[in-house]
């Protein structure tokens, strides 16, 4: 059974137009409080509060510094301003170096085996040219080997 995979997740819907709910939402915020001071207070004043208030909606409503909205914006640098930045630099506790220690050879552990000559050439020779192990051929010298001597 195959479900549809929802894709542009992180895409708002538009409500309005070509605005989104949060977008709409601030315009009609700022235009209210334009209107407000249009309707009762004088022009000169009027005109301050436009100056400020419309500005600052176009910016909230579709201003993204650094791909966030403004209001996340200001208020992730309000939390920065307003936090402690404490920074202390603590030293590393010492590393414990361990020495190592061998163990005595006694005669009731089994010796090494040993690996001859002829097995070490071969396993060079596969090593070198990445063919197969022919364990009936002895290389009497490596392919790499003296290969300037003639």
């Amino acid at each position: 059974m195959q479900f549809s995979v929802p894709q542009f997740i992180d895409v708002e819907d538009k409500i309005v137009g070509p605005f989104t709910g949060k977008q709409t939402i601030y315009l009609i915020a700022g235009g209210g409080v334009i209107l407000f001071a249009f309707t009762f207070f004088n022009f000169f004043f009027f005109l301050v509060i436009m100056a400020l208030i419309a500005p600052l909606t176009l910016a909230f409503a579709f201003y993204r510094p650094k791909g966030i909205s403004m209001s996340r914006y200001l208020g992730n640098r309000l939390d920065f301003f307003t936090s402690n930045h404490l920074y202390v630099w603590r030293r590393e506790p010492m590393i414990t170096l361990y020495k190592t220690v061998q163990k005595k050879h006694t005669s009731t552990e089994t010796p090494m085996k040993t690996v001859s000559k002829s097995r070490i050439r071969d396993l060079a020779n596969l090593l070198d040219t990445s063919a197969e192990i022919n364990l009936t051929y002895e290389a009497k010298t490596r392919p790499d080997e003296n290969i300037f001597r003639k």
